[in-house]
């Protein structure tokens, strides 16, 4: 029994914090952290790291293509958990050319302009219909838009794009002028962007938020430019994670996918994805990630230490990227023995990283 365990955020991105994990009870990750063989390797994004797992190499990665197909499909009366069986057949859509274009605000914070992302319950299905009803009346020659959520909406490109567009996670907070489209189509993607602006600005959807006093629509950003084209090959049997690019990873290697829990995951060979530190790490929310980082330790941590002590659990193998570092930890079902090995403490292994590149574009902070 093997459990492969990904845990992007788990590295608090900023070497200024003192002491992130400081007073915090994480006596199984301290355990872990001492008893397992350690490494740490340079900064290499969470896309690029899953896509390896996976057998992907090409460049750009179809991350839209991969999350158009992790979208779920299932009825509404599947309960909350349930393992997807996805069929070995990738639908045929997968295989066309899209870009994600999620829905955003732009707001100026001092000279910068910042990208925010909306939470998933505040925009309404019905301005989520209007708006993207406005922009396939407007951009037909582009393609044809569509919204699998009222956040994930995509672009069913009409023809291919050599651009380098930025994820939205290595955006959101940060000035939107070091992540333009460059590259092949880049003045392409660069106006099409401030064309979207001038008719989100003027759509009366738009203009009934500001008017509410709530946050327009007022600009897309677009990502994940790729084709799906190569085979996929799951490294365990079974996944486990939330996010559609992990799911639609899933659906493409033809393997069953289920949302994280542990008692499953103890089940059989799995390779989990658990991005709670994520959205934390990334927005600095120190306090949220302390909270997200507590019921990991109680709900991940904890029963694998017990899993990995009982024998029950043969290898645990935990891949947590950050923007300072990446870390690859494993342990075994023997290593309870090396009494000699001593926990390690979380903020001590924490501050013995260096900072993260000044040269990475992950590296820009947040602008208050």
């Amino acid at each position: 029994m093997q459990i492969h365990l990904v845990l992007p955020g788990l590295i608090w991105p900023s070497a200024q914090a003192n002491r992130p994990a400081a007073d915090l009870a994480l006596p199984a990750l301290e355990r872990l952290l001492g008893l397992g063989q350690r490494s740490v390797s340079a900064f290499e994004p969470l896309d690029r790291q899953l896509a390896r797992l996976f057998g992907l190499a090409s460049t750009p990665l179809p991350l839209a293509a991969l999350r158009r197909l992790g979208e779920s499909d299932l009825p509404c009366d599947v309960p909350t958990g349930a393992p997807t069986d996805f069929p070995t057949d990738v639908p045929t859509q997968a295989h066309a050319d899209w870009l994600c274009a999620d829905p955003v605000n732009l707001s100026f914070a001092r000279e910068h302009m910042l990208l925010g992302e909306f939470p998933a319950d505040e925009l309404k299905p019905a301005e989520v219909s209007g708006l993207v009803a406005a922009l396939n009346d407007t951009f037909s020659d582009l393609g044809r838009f569509e919204a699998s959520t009222p956040t994930r909406w995509y672009l069913r490109l009409a023809r291919p794009t050599q651009a380098q567009l930025y994820p939205l996670h290595d955006v959101i907070g940060r000035p939107i002028k070091h992540f333009l489209p460059e590259g092949d189509d880049a003045r392409l993607w660069q106006r099409t962007m401030n064309e979207v602006q001038i008719v989100l600005h003027n759509h009366p959807i738009n203009q009934a938020r500001e008017a509410a006093g709530l946050r327009p629509v007022n600009s897309l950003w677009f990502w994940g430019a790729g084709h799906l084209d190569a085979t996929v090959r799951s490294p365990l049997p079974a996944v486990q994670g939330s996010d559609p690019v992990t799911l639609g990873l899933a659906r493409a290697a033809a393997v069953p996918a289920s949302v994280p829990d542990v008692r499953l995951a103890l089940r059989q060979d799995t390779l989990v994805i658990l991005d709670d530190l994520l959205r934390p790490s990334l927005q600095l929310d120190l306090d949220a990630w302390r909270s997200a980082l507590t019921r990991i330790e109680q709900a991940w941590f904890a029963p694998l230490a017990d899993a990995l002590r009982s024998g029950k659990l043969q290898h645990l193998s935990l891949t947590a990227p950050g923007d300072r570092a990446t870390l690859q930890l494993t342990a075994g079902a023997r290593d309870h023995w090396r009494f000699w090995r001593k926990p390690l403490a979380f903020d001590a292994f924490l501050k013995s990283l260096a900072p993260a590149a000044a040269s990475t574009p992950m590296s820009e902070q947040p602008i208050p």
